[in-house]
């Protein structure tokens, strides 16, 4: 259980070499996370992340090249395109959503072509968080924990001596929360990241084994104050994590994370996923707005709490001028967030970075159960008074937007916040 299911239609590709020194480790180091290369002392290493799952207009996440692994040797024509463009922005890490662990990869292809790329001989590398997809209820049954910790276990031992290799995240926004609070859940969940471990440790070098958690579900501790749900059980029944990770949707604020941070866990913690919409709906009379001599309040859509409009799936990208909302918003959202990751890791070590949602848009997303759907860049029909463009259009998170090219390589367009976080970016020093 766990492994992602072969694609008929998905060859795999020849696995090259693999520049494998020097050795990188990554290592907790209190509430920091240090990164060693080679024979070289240990550095404090501030995540400055993308989430990467670039998906050609009009598929959807299994379709070939990328077949559930965009990394995969023979997706090169797309992360190729992206490569450059990634590593200008000044980020030096990302996160994917599933990496095929052997012995699935012999029929879907590795990604080591990928791995010595990102490396880059050690110029400007790009580190690479991994993970493998599964649902949550998995690790109610213990051999099912037992065969997913087995597909960590051979995915960490195969590409731990891969110099970009930051690590591992236990599946994302992993489901169970109806067995959070149960001890067995936790020892299966600790049976996968044992694996995992393992793995890293068969190689004789230390990576990052880590979480992205849904932050929409609290719990309360025994004091009643409140916890991110995950987190706070996971502590309870001995978690075997480096590092929690949070996918944080809360607004252009942290509102009580750190609060929550400090209260529950002395482990590093970064935001594995933050972010907004790029669109808003027209129809909507909803405006955007927030309290600038208070930047502790989120920005929020004013009136009402609901939409103020039809409710419907047409939305356009935020224009940019005096209307409200506008792109403006959005610039000031994202960029907001990533001063406020930066100026809390040197504040206070409470967070250790994080990574954007995401470098280019989905069509898929706008209903994933919906082929029809892939080939038009729609909306949701979710109000959302967080998000500068009101609503929750799941299709639209993208620095790049895209439009059908040749083949599956899209044509990307960047957004204003693309270059307004790269300027961001390149004022923030471990």
């Amino acid at each position: 259980m766990g492994a992602v299911p072969f694609h008929p239609a998905c060859e795999k590709g020849k696995s090259g070499v693999g520049m494998q020194t020097p050795h990188t480790q990554f290592i907790v180091n209190g509430r920091y996370i240090d990164l060693k290369i080679g024979d070289k002392a240990p550095q404090k290493f501030f995540i400055k992340g993308m989430a990467y799952s670039p998906t050609p207009v009009g598929n959807g996440l299994g379709d070939p090249p990328s077949c559930d692994d965009p990394l995969r040797n023979d997706n090169k024509a797309i992360w190729s395109r992206d490569l450059p463009t990634l590593r200008a922005t000044g980020i030096n890490a990302i996160r994917v959503f599933n990496v095929s662990p052997p012995p699935y990869d012999e029929k879907l292809g590795t990604i080591d072509e990928f791995l010595d790329a990102a490396w880059n001989k050690g110029d400007k590398p790009i580190y690479v968080l991994m993970t493998i997809y599964f649902d949550g209820s998995a690790l109610n049954n213990a051999d099912a924990a037992r065969d997913i910790a087995g597909q960590y276990e051979r995915l960490a031992a195969k590409y731990a001596l891969y110099p970009a290799v930051m690590g591992v995240s236990i599946s994302n926004e992993i489901t169970g929360v109806d067995h959070w609070t149960t001890k067995g859940w936790w020892d299966n969940f600790n049976l996968v990241a044992d694996g995992a471990r393992r793995g890293f440790a068969s190689k004789g070098v230390k990576k990052l084994v880590t979480t992205a958690d849904f932050d929409g579900l609290t719990t309360f501790d025994f004091k009643g104050r409140p916890q991110i749900a995950q987190i706070y059980w996971g502590e309870k029944y001995g978690a075997r994590v480096d590092v929690w990770g949070d996918n944080l949707y809360r607004g252009r604020w942290f509102t009580d994370l750190l609060t929550q941070i400090q209260d529950t866990t002395t482990k590093p913690v970064i935001l594995t996923e933050y972010g907004a919409t790029a669109a808003y709906h027209p129809a909507w009379a909803n405006t955007y707005e927030y309290l600038k001599a208070e930047k502790h309040r989120n920005g929020q859509c004013i009136p009402p709490t609901g939409p103020d409009g039809p409710v419907n799936r047409d939305v356009a990208e935020l224009p940019g001028g005096r209307h409200n909302p506008n792109m403006a918003g959005l610039v000031d959202y994202s960029v907001n967030m990533a001063d406020l990751l930066y100026n809390t890791y040197k504040d206070s070590g409470l967070v250790a970075g994080g990574f954007y949602f995401e470098y280019s848009d989905e069509w898929w997303k706008a209903d994933p159960n919906n082929p029809a759907f892939r080939g038009e860049h729609v909306g949701n029909e979710k109000f959302t008074a967080h998000f500068p463009g009101c609503g929750y259009d799941s299709a639209w998170f993208g620095l790049n937007s895209i439009k059908k090219g040749a083949g599956d390589l899209d044509v990307l367009t960047p957004r204003p916040t693309l270059n307004a976080l790269k300027a961001t970016w390149a004022q923030q020093q471990p």
